[in-house]
Protein backbone atom coordinates (compact mmCIF):
# COMPACT_ATOMS: atom_id res chain seq x y z
CA UNK A 1 0.00 0.00 0.00
CA UNK A 2 3.23 2.12 -0.29
CA UNK A 3 5.33 3.33 -3.06
CA UNK A 4 8.92 1.76 -2.51
CA UNK A 5 10.42 5.07 -3.24
CA UNK A 6 8.84 6.73 0.41
CA UNK A 7 9.79 3.21 2.06
CA UNK A 8 13.29 4.13 1.07
CA UNK A 9 13.02 7.46 2.83
CA UNK A 10 12.76 5.16 6.21
CA UNK A 11 16.41 4.22 5.46
CA UNK A 12 17.58 1.23 3.09
CA UNK A 13 16.28 -1.72 4.76
CA UNK A 14 12.65 -0.60 5.24
CA UNK A 15 10.22 -2.95 4.68
CA UNK A 16 7.44 -1.63 1.57
CA UNK A 17 4.05 -1.01 4.19
CA UNK A 18 1.24 -3.88 4.10
CA UNK A 19 -1.81 -4.40 4.74
CA UNK A 20 -4.64 -7.32 4.30
CA UNK A 21 -7.22 -5.34 2.02
CA UNK A 22 -9.58 -8.53 0.99
CA UNK A 23 -10.03 -11.98 2.75
CA UNK A 24 -11.18 -14.34 -0.02
CA UNK A 25 -13.62 -16.85 0.35
CA UNK A 26 -15.67 -18.60 -1.93
CA UNK A 27 -18.95 -16.72 -1.30
CA UNK A 28 -17.52 -13.58 -1.95
CA UNK A 29 -15.92 -13.84 -5.57
CA UNK A 30 -16.41 -11.11 -7.87
CA UNK A 31 -14.24 -12.26 -10.64
CA UNK A 32 -15.58 -13.47 -14.16
CA UNK A 33 -12.42 -15.97 -14.24
CA UNK A 34 -13.59 -17.12 -10.88
CA UNK A 35 -16.89 -17.52 -11.41
CA UNK A 36 -19.37 -19.75 -13.56
CA UNK A 37 -21.42 -17.04 -15.44
CA UNK A 38 -24.57 -19.74 -16.05
CA UNK A 39 -24.89 -20.14 -12.10
CA UNK A 40 -25.57 -17.84 -8.72
CA UNK A 41 -22.52 -17.49 -6.43
CA UNK A 42 -24.21 -17.47 -3.04
CA UNK A 43 -23.29 -16.66 0.40
CA UNK A 44 -25.85 -18.47 2.65
CA UNK A 45 -26.30 -17.87 6.69
CA UNK A 46 -28.91 -19.69 9.03
CA UNK A 47 -29.81 -18.11 12.44
CA UNK A 48 -31.38 -18.21 15.22
CA UNK A 49 -33.64 -16.33 17.44
CA UNK A 50 -35.18 -17.91 20.55
CA UNK A 51 -36.79 -20.52 19.10
CA UNK A 52 -37.08 -18.87 15.42
CA UNK A 53 -35.20 -19.74 12.42
CA UNK A 54 -34.28 -17.47 9.70
CA UNK A 55 -32.35 -18.11 6.44
CA UNK A 56 -30.67 -15.48 4.19
CA UNK A 57 -28.94 -15.56 1.55
CA UNK A 58 -26.82 -13.08 -1.24
CA UNK A 59 -24.73 -13.32 -4.38
CA UNK A 60 -22.41 -10.54 -3.70
CA UNK A 61 -21.44 -10.94 -7.81
CA UNK A 62 -24.83 -9.58 -8.57
CA UNK A 63 -26.34 -8.05 -5.61
CA UNK A 64 -29.34 -10.67 -5.18
CA UNK A 65 -30.26 -10.48 -1.61
CA UNK A 66 -33.19 -12.87 -0.19
CA UNK A 67 -34.64 -13.89 3.19
CA UNK A 68 -36.94 -16.77 3.94
CA UNK A 69 -38.16 -18.01 7.68
CA UNK A 70 -37.41 -21.74 8.09
CA UNK A 71 -37.97 -24.74 10.12
CA UNK A 72 -35.10 -27.23 11.22
CA UNK A 73 -37.06 -29.95 8.86
CA UNK A 74 -36.50 -27.32 5.78
CA UNK A 75 -33.00 -26.90 6.07
CA UNK A 76 -32.33 -29.83 4.01
CA UNK A 77 -34.28 -28.95 0.92
CA UNK A 78 -33.05 -25.07 0.98
CA UNK A 79 -29.50 -25.69 0.97
CA UNK A 80 -30.04 -28.07 -1.64
CA UNK A 81 -32.20 -25.72 -3.94
CA UNK A 82 -29.55 -22.96 -3.42
CA UNK A 83 -26.44 -24.94 -3.71
CA UNK A 84 -24.98 -22.31 -1.58
CA UNK A 85 -21.01 -21.94 -1.97
CA UNK A 86 -20.40 -20.85 1.44
CA UNK A 87 -22.48 -20.91 4.07
CA UNK A 88 -22.63 -19.24 7.42
CA UNK A 89 -23.85 -20.57 11.00
CA UNK A 90 -22.98 -19.92 14.64
CA UNK A 91 -21.05 -22.29 16.43
CA UNK A 92 -24.10 -22.95 18.48
CA UNK A 93 -26.15 -24.52 16.04
CA UNK A 94 -23.15 -27.23 14.93
CA UNK A 95 -24.50 -29.32 17.44
CA UNK A 96 -28.30 -28.98 17.48
CA UNK A 97 -30.49 -31.79 17.25
CA UNK A 98 -31.70 -32.42 13.92
CA UNK A 99 -29.55 -29.95 12.54
CA UNK A 100 -26.15 -31.71 13.03
CA UNK A 101 -26.39 -34.04 10.74
CA UNK A 102 -27.70 -31.85 8.20
CA UNK A 103 -24.99 -29.28 8.02
CA UNK A 104 -22.50 -32.31 8.60
CA UNK A 105 -23.33 -32.92 4.50
CA UNK A 106 -22.22 -29.69 3.87
CA UNK A 107 -19.31 -29.60 6.16
CA UNK A 108 -17.33 -28.28 3.49
CA UNK A 109 -19.15 -25.08 2.88
CA UNK A 110 -19.43 -24.27 6.12
CA UNK A 111 -18.39 -21.47 7.81
CA UNK A 112 -19.12 -21.13 11.74
CA UNK A 113 -18.78 -17.74 13.20
CA UNK A 114 -19.20 -16.72 16.92
CA UNK A 115 -22.98 -16.22 18.05
CA UNK A 116 -22.32 -12.30 18.76
CA UNK A 117 -22.49 -12.15 15.02
CA UNK A 118 -25.80 -13.19 14.83
CA UNK A 119 -27.02 -10.70 16.75
CA UNK A 120 -30.79 -9.01 15.62
CA UNK A 121 -29.92 -6.14 16.98
CA UNK A 122 -26.67 -5.71 15.53
CA UNK A 123 -28.11 -6.67 12.31
CA UNK A 124 -31.35 -4.57 12.56
CA UNK A 125 -28.80 -1.52 12.20
CA UNK A 126 -26.47 -3.05 9.42
CA UNK A 127 -29.33 -2.95 7.22
CA UNK A 128 -30.50 0.08 8.22
CA UNK A 129 -27.08 1.73 7.60
CA UNK A 130 -26.32 -0.56 4.26
CA UNK A 131 -29.46 0.97 2.85
CA UNK A 132 -29.58 4.18 4.56
CA UNK A 133 -33.46 4.01 5.53
CA UNK A 134 -34.40 5.00 9.32
CA UNK A 135 -35.89 1.39 9.85
CA UNK A 136 -35.90 -1.48 7.36
CA UNK A 137 -39.78 -2.30 8.04
CA UNK A 138 -40.60 -0.39 4.53
CA UNK A 139 -38.67 -3.56 2.57
CA UNK A 140 -41.44 -5.89 4.17
CA UNK A 141 -42.24 -7.75 7.88
CA UNK A 142 -39.20 -9.88 9.11
CA UNK A 143 -38.99 -11.95 12.32
CA UNK A 144 -35.82 -11.09 14.63
CA UNK A 145 -34.38 -14.38 12.77
CA UNK A 146 -34.85 -13.69 9.19
CA UNK A 147 -33.01 -10.34 10.60
CA UNK A 148 -29.98 -12.04 12.21
CA UNK A 149 -29.66 -13.87 9.41
CA UNK A 150 -29.27 -11.24 6.59
CA UNK A 151 -27.31 -8.98 8.93
CA UNK A 152 -24.69 -11.85 9.59
CA UNK A 153 -24.32 -11.93 5.60
CA UNK A 154 -23.63 -7.84 5.41
CA UNK A 155 -20.98 -8.62 8.44
CA UNK A 156 -19.42 -10.97 7.41
CA UNK A 157 -19.14 -9.28 3.44
CA UNK A 158 -17.93 -6.17 5.05
CA UNK A 159 -15.66 -8.46 7.46
CA UNK A 160 -14.25 -9.77 4.58
CA UNK A 161 -13.49 -6.59 2.15
CA UNK A 162 -12.09 -5.04 4.54
CA UNK A 163 -14.85 -2.39 4.93
CA UNK A 164 -16.33 -1.97 1.61
CA UNK A 165 -19.42 -3.29 0.65
CA UNK A 166 -20.66 -4.29 -2.90
CA UNK A 167 -24.34 -2.72 -4.52
CA UNK A 168 -26.82 -5.20 -3.04
CA UNK A 169 -30.94 -5.18 -3.65
CA UNK A 170 -32.86 -4.75 -1.09
CA UNK A 171 -33.37 -8.05 1.03
CA UNK A 172 -36.33 -9.83 -0.83
CA UNK A 173 -38.85 -11.81 1.76
CA UNK A 174 -39.64 -15.46 0.12
CA UNK A 175 -43.05 -16.70 1.94
CA UNK A 176 -44.00 -19.61 3.32
CA UNK A 177 -45.25 -21.95 0.79
CA UNK A 178 -44.26 -19.69 -2.17
CA UNK A 179 -41.75 -22.31 -3.68
CA UNK A 180 -42.08 -25.92 -3.60
CA UNK A 181 -40.15 -27.56 -0.77
CA UNK A 182 -38.45 -30.27 -2.75
CA UNK A 183 -35.54 -32.60 -0.18
CA UNK A 184 -32.04 -33.67 -1.38
CA UNK A 185 -32.79 -36.94 -1.99
CA UNK A 186 -35.95 -35.96 -4.68
CA UNK A 187 -34.27 -33.47 -5.50
CA UNK A 188 -31.29 -35.81 -6.91
CA UNK A 189 -33.22 -38.15 -7.98
CA UNK A 190 -35.64 -35.91 -10.43
CA UNK A 191 -32.28 -35.03 -11.56
CA UNK A 192 -33.10 -30.73 -11.75
CA UNK A 193 -29.56 -29.52 -12.67
CA UNK A 194 -27.27 -32.48 -11.90
CA UNK A 195 -27.86 -36.19 -12.60
CA UNK A 196 -27.21 -38.63 -9.85
CA UNK A 197 -23.22 -38.66 -10.61
CA UNK A 198 -23.38 -34.87 -10.55
CA UNK A 199 -22.74 -33.80 -14.02
CA UNK A 200 -24.66 -31.02 -15.48
CA UNK A 201 -24.99 -32.49 -19.17
CA UNK A 202 -27.83 -35.06 -18.97
CA UNK A 203 -30.11 -33.02 -16.18
CA UNK A 204 -33.06 -31.53 -17.23
CA UNK A 205 -31.49 -27.78 -17.07
CA UNK A 206 -29.49 -29.18 -19.41
CA UNK A 207 -31.85 -30.26 -22.21
CA UNK A 208 -34.05 -26.86 -21.38
CA UNK A 209 -31.26 -24.22 -21.06
CA UNK A 210 -31.41 -22.49 -24.53
CA UNK A 211 -30.53 -19.35 -23.30
CA UNK A 212 -27.68 -16.77 -24.24
CA UNK A 213 -26.76 -14.60 -21.86
CA UNK A 214 -25.78 -15.55 -18.54
CA UNK A 215 -27.71 -13.87 -16.55
CA UNK A 216 -30.44 -15.63 -18.36
CA UNK A 217 -29.44 -19.25 -17.44
CA UNK A 218 -29.04 -18.23 -13.91
CA UNK A 219 -32.77 -16.66 -13.94
CA UNK A 220 -33.64 -20.08 -15.49
CA UNK A 221 -31.85 -22.13 -13.13
CA UNK A 222 -33.00 -20.53 -10.32
CA UNK A 223 -36.73 -20.71 -11.59
CA UNK A 224 -36.14 -24.72 -12.55
CA UNK A 225 -34.93 -25.24 -8.86
CA UNK A 226 -37.55 -23.25 -6.94
CA UNK A 227 -41.29 -24.30 -8.60
CA UNK A 228 -44.17 -21.25 -7.76
CA UNK A 229 -47.12 -22.52 -5.96
CA UNK A 230 -49.08 -18.98 -6.93
CA UNK A 231 -51.11 -19.91 -10.36
CA UNK A 232 -51.37 -16.40 -10.49
CA UNK A 233 -47.53 -15.94 -10.95
CA UNK A 234 -47.18 -19.33 -12.78
CA UNK A 235 -49.62 -18.37 -15.28
CA UNK A 236 -47.86 -14.74 -15.96
CA UNK A 237 -45.21 -16.73 -17.01
CA UNK A 238 -46.66 -19.15 -19.30
CA UNK A 239 -48.00 -16.13 -21.08
CA UNK A 240 -44.47 -14.26 -21.86
CA UNK A 241 -43.53 -18.06 -23.15
CA UNK A 242 -46.30 -18.06 -25.13
CA UNK A 243 -46.18 -14.57 -26.27
CA UNK A 244 -42.40 -15.11 -27.41
CA UNK A 245 -43.42 -18.77 -28.74
CA UNK A 246 -46.44 -16.84 -31.30
CA UNK A 247 -43.71 -14.50 -32.43
CA UNK A 248 -40.97 -15.52 -34.09
CA UNK A 249 -39.51 -13.16 -35.09
CA UNK A 250 -39.80 -10.80 -32.16
CA UNK A 251 -37.94 -13.45 -30.48
CA UNK A 252 -35.48 -13.51 -32.65
CA UNK A 253 -34.93 -9.69 -32.68
CA UNK A 254 -34.46 -9.96 -29.14
CA UNK A 255 -32.17 -13.02 -29.03
CA UNK A 256 -30.03 -10.74 -31.34
CA UNK A 257 -29.72 -8.45 -28.99
CA UNK A 258 -29.23 -10.45 -26.32
CA UNK A 259 -26.36 -12.07 -28.01
CA UNK A 260 -24.77 -8.76 -27.84
CA UNK A 261 -26.07 -8.00 -23.84
CA UNK A 262 -22.82 -8.53 -21.72
CA UNK A 263 -23.12 -9.43 -17.76
CA UNK A 264 -23.89 -6.28 -16.46
CA UNK A 265 -25.00 -7.10 -13.15
CA UNK A 266 -21.66 -8.91 -11.88
CA UNK A 267 -19.77 -5.91 -13.97
CA UNK A 268 -21.68 -3.49 -11.43
CA UNK A 269 -20.81 -5.13 -8.67
CA UNK A 270 -17.00 -5.44 -9.32
CA UNK A 271 -17.12 -1.35 -9.80
CA UNK A 272 -18.39 -0.79 -6.48
CA UNK A 273 -16.37 -2.74 -4.80
CA UNK A 274 -13.49 -0.88 -6.48
CA UNK A 275 -12.41 -3.76 -7.98
CA UNK A 276 -13.63 -3.20 -11.38
CA UNK A 277 -12.10 -1.79 -14.72
CA UNK A 278 -12.46 0.10 -18.38
CA UNK A 279 -14.37 -3.41 -19.73
CA UNK A 280 -16.57 -2.99 -16.83
CA UNK A 281 -17.90 0.16 -17.46
CA UNK A 282 -17.93 -0.68 -21.16
CA UNK A 283 -20.27 -3.55 -20.15
CA UNK A 284 -23.06 -1.08 -17.78
CA UNK A 285 -22.83 1.41 -20.78
CA UNK A 286 -23.55 -1.92 -23.35
CA UNK A 287 -26.08 -3.74 -21.11
CA UNK A 288 -28.12 -0.70 -20.45
CA UNK A 289 -27.98 0.22 -24.48
CA UNK A 290 -29.57 -3.67 -25.09
CA UNK A 291 -32.32 -2.98 -22.06
CA UNK A 292 -33.26 0.23 -24.24
CA UNK A 293 -34.00 -1.75 -27.80
CA UNK A 294 -35.27 -4.87 -25.85
CA UNK A 295 -37.79 -2.16 -24.11
CA UNK A 296 -38.64 -0.97 -27.43
CA UNK A 297 -38.85 -4.42 -28.98
CA UNK A 298 -41.35 -5.52 -26.67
Amino acid sequence: IEDPAQAKKRGSKAVVRREVIRIVTPGTLTEDTLLNARRNNYLAALARAQDDFGFAWVDVSTGAFFVQPIKIGEVDAALARLEPEEILVAESLLQLEGLAGVLETVSDQLTSLPIQRFDSTNGQRRLERLFGVVTIDSFGSFTRAEVAAAGSLVDYIELTQKGKLPRLNRPERIAVGSVMGIDNSTRRNLELTRTLSGEHQGSLLSVMDQTITGPGARVLATRLSEPLTNFEVINDRLDAVEALIDEARLRENVRAVLRKCPDMVRALSRLTLARGGPRDLVAVRDGLICAHDVRDML
